[in-house]
């Protein structure tokens, strides 16, 4: 037992993450502060104790200001963020959405803004010095091609169209977040920087690029990229491939039993749709990994003859290297005994592919202090009775690149959304704000302790 004294400094220390977990001190007091302490040992993830964040902080004049900015410009924020969506952006085709971010980052007098090759736009808000440079990223591309309609439909306090959370609820969101901190005078020690990224849902391309050729080292990234009720760590082993299968051609009159492509590309997936693949790992509501999906077929360019070329593509994720190395080796394999078996061409593209040989030990990446402090935010803003926000060692975001690269990353979301990848995309209204102040209390942590 530890003494009386000791018991009152570890639940005033610890206030933060109970009222992260939608509670008060004086509730968990009913007890006593033994009970206190006791409830808190059960409800707080462990490592919770490493996070930036205290409540405090937003006690601060110019923060309270900040987030007071952002309850006087909710109607304004939630009309911009349906112009956004309804601003094409298909991945490769985002330059749009990139002449407005870039515009907006000069109005907030971001520095060194730059659009790069890629059109991947980036600012930086300089601090005073002496604290770490963080990155903020959101991604500018949606999946929906040129001519999906956008228009955003309110249902009460649901917004509804294709592309309104994944990602363009978080690109708004991280646009604000500058703003408000410009609009409350807060000052931070590490410089802030801007990504509004592009082709993330094509393989997480412009991450990677800028990361890879932009010249900055950021000490922490954070990927805004997922529903305002999650937090990841850790990244997904991702694989894509495109397999050809070609022939000479023939009539449709000459195809009885001559090689086909077409035969190739059913044999093909037939059969790797029944690789045997591990059990579905624990700890996800609606993710079943490891898995391999066949996302997209195409050939041929008449109806009345065997096509000289058919294709497919994969898309392989797991958990970790080891079992993707074993999976890749099996549907790729696989995809080349069929073209063998039916006497046809065959040839491959991959993608992705990136290497994790740098990335930190999962214990690092979960107990480090910008995973707890991102859980230690979202929780302190979540919405009023849902369950605890618990990080998971999940992603496939931009900040894959960064964990591949050592550097310290986390996913987090601004909305609460539903339905990513499909038309029927929504996201409730008024998350947005809260998910807003959740931002600004993970900058001010992460770059001012």
């Amino acid at each position: 037992a530890c003494p009386t004294w000791d018991k009152l400094q570890l639940v005033q220390a610890s206030e933060a993450r109970l009222r992260g977990h939608g509670h008060s001190l004086a509730a968990a007091a009913h007890s006593g502060p033994l009970g206190a302490i006791l409830f808190l040992l059960a409800a707080a993830p462990l490592g919770a104790q490493n996070g930036w964040f205290q409540p405090s902080i937003l006690e601060k004049p110019e923060v309270h200001k900040a987030i007071q900015s952002v309850d006087d410009r909710a109607t304004g924020i939630v009309d911009e963020w349906i112009r956004l969506v309804e601003t094409p952006a298909p991945s490769g085709k985002e330059q749009v959405r990139a002449k407005y971010i870039r515009a907006e980052m000069e109005k907030l007098g971001l520095s060194e803004i730059r659009t790069d090759d890629w059109s991947n736009v980036s600012g930086v808000r300089k601090g005073t010095g002496g604290g770490p440079t963080v990155v903020f990223a959101a991604h500018m591309d949606t999946v929906f091609p040129e001519g999906t309609e956008l228009k955003v439909k309110r249902e009460g306090d649901i917004l509804r169209a294709p592309g309104i959370g994944d990602d363009t609820s978080n690109l708004m969101a991280v646009l604000e977040m500058f703003r408000a901190l410009n609009r409350g005078g807060v000052q931070t020690k590490g410089d802030l920087i801007f990504l509004a990224s592009v082709q993330e849902e094509i393989g997480l391309l412009g991450g990677k690029h800028w990361l890879e050729t932009s010249g900055y080292k950021p000490d922490l990234f954070i990927a805004t990229d997922l529903s305002s009720n999650q937090v990841w760590y850790g990244a997904f082993r991702i694989d894509q491939f495109k397999f050809f299968y070609t022939s000479p051609g023939a009539h449709t009159l000459e195809s009885r039993g001559a090689p086909s492509p077409s035969k190739a590309v059913a044999k093909a997936i037939t059969a790797l749709y029944e690789i045997p693949l591990p059990p579905v790992a624990e700890g996800f509501d609606t993710f079943k990994l490891p898995t391999i999906n066949v996302g997209m077929l195409g050939g041929g360019t008449v109806v009345n003859a065997i096509p000289r070329e058919a294709w497919f593509t994969v898309d392989l994720r797991s958990l970790d290297s080891g079992t993707q190395d074993r999976l890749e080796s099996a549907v790729v394999t696989t995809a080349r005994h069929a073209a063998e078996a039916e006497g046809v061409g065959f040839r491959m593209e991959k993608k992705m592919g990136i290497d994790y040989s740098k990335a930190r030990p999962k214990e690092e990446r979960l107990n480090h202090p910008l995973v707890q402090t991102a859980v230690a935010t979202s929780n302190y803003f979540r919405k009023p009775g849902t369950p605890a926000i618990k990080a998971q060692d999940a992603g496939s975001t931009d900040a894959n690149i960064a964990v591949s690269m050592g550097i310290p990353a986390v996913a987090v979301g601004a909305v609460i959304e539903n339905m990513p990848h499909r038309l029927e995309e929504n996201a409730e209204t008024s998350s947005m704000v809260p998910g807003i102040k959740s931002l600004i209390a993970l900058a001010v942590a992460t770059t001012t302790h």
